[in-house]
């Protein structure tokens, strides 16, 4: 098996670091904006919902099928 440089080895990790952060930062805004809605339990759909939607999202533009 091949040995990873650490150049791949750091841009991996900030690809990745990078798809967490956005898909925690969508579904905080998500649970915002339907925490102050009159939606049931709108905070944490809109937190868990948000983060899954964009993690897969993001997932698939960058990763592909």
């Amino acid at each position: 098996m091949a040995e990873e440089t650490t150049v791949a080895f750091v841009e991996r990790w900030q690809t990745g670091a990078a798809l967490l952060l956005a898909s925690a930062l969508a579904g905080g805004i998500l649970a915002a904006v339907l925490g102050n809605a009159d939606v049931p339990y709108g905070a944490f759909v809109g937190l868990v919902g948000g983060a899954v939607a964009c993690f897969l999202a993001l997932s698939y533009l960058l990763y592909g099928r």
